[in-house]
């Protein structure tokens, strides 16, 4: 091989090299470019997720606040009913007891019939 040969063959893997750099430094910048793109929707969809929290947040709250509302409803029925009930047990007890035959009452009463 002879010196001719030699720059022949430098100039050549010169050449290659710097084709190589340029589609070195294309692909990167490409890759730049679709990242950016990529943070970008990233971003977004993180954006997004924060506004489903708050949403799906803000719901369950006002949920809670609506059941434990119909809870204590339903709780202060419940009371009110077992206070209606317990009321209407005592007057038919109490108006079973006045409405008892004399005759019946003052066996009772009385011993000596025993």
């Amino acid at each position: 091989m002879d010196s001719a040969e030699v720059t022949e063959i430098k100039r050549h893997f010169d050449a290659t090299a710097q084709g190589f750099s340029a589609e070195v430094a294309d692909v990167k910048r490409h890759f730049n470019v679709v990242g950016e793109g990529l943070r970008s929707e990233i971003r977004q969809v993180a954006e997004g997720l924060l506004s489903l929290d708050e949403k799906v947040e803000r719901r369950f709250t006002d949920l809670e606040q609506r059941m434990d509302q119909r809870f204590a409803e339903t709780q202060a029925m419940i009371k009110f009913s077992h206070a209606e009930l317990d009321r209407r047990i005592r007057a038919s007890k109490r108006d079973s007891v006045r409405s008892r035959p004399a005759s019946t009452a003052s066996k009772r009463a009385n011993p000596a019939f025993l």
